[in-house]
């Protein structure tokens, strides 16, 4: 493994793959390989919580009915459902910020990747500008969240009576 990639540098092998397979069978929502899953969220019942997996995994609500083997309007009206609803909402929250971490784990690996093309001299001109461009709005917009971080703290301690100033 080279140092580019692996563990040490926080970028995974060119052969992992960096999201789910979209197309891979929904699993048994009673067991995955044999093991018995923890019970669906409070409310929700075996059969939906694969429905919910299922709206994960498929493009389509149809699609997504016949992979958790439940009819299309079953589907539908466990979507209005606020137990249900509040559940797809919780795992798609939770698939949303998986994503997050998957793309900080690469994020040093894409700006490398940036940073060879915009000084590689046998790089397309239109590639090598693109490159930099990408690079430096990234520079700002990490200085800005920044900076706006450090207002937010020193407005906290504004709000809790504490010197702004104050190194915590």
């Amino acid at each position: 493994m080279s140092a580019e990639h692996g563990p040490e540098s926080g970028v995974p092998p060119a052969d992992t793959p960096l999201v789910a397979d979209v197309d891979a069978p929904v699993a048994d929502a009673e067991a995955v390989d044999g093991e018995v899953l923890d019970a669906p969220p409070d409310g929700v019942t075996h059969s939906q919580e694969k429905a919910i997996i299922a709206l994960l995994a498929e493009p389509t609500i149809a699609r997504a009915a016949r992979a958790a083997g439940v009819g299309e309007r079953t589907l539908h009206r466990w979507m209005r459902e606020p137990v249900f609803a509040r559940a797809y909402r919780a795992a798609r929250r939770e698939a949303f910020a998986q994503a997050i971490a998957g793309s900080h784990r690469i994020a040093a690996a894409a700006v490398q990747t940036l940073a060879r093309i915009m000084v590689d001299p046998g790089a397309p001109y239109a590639a090598r500008v693109q490159a930099a461009g990408s690079l430096l709005r990234f520079s700002r917009e990490a200085i800005e969240l920044d900076d706006l971080a450090g207002r937010v703290d020193d407005l906290e301690r504004l709000a809790d009576g504490d010197d702004p100033g104050e190194v915590r």
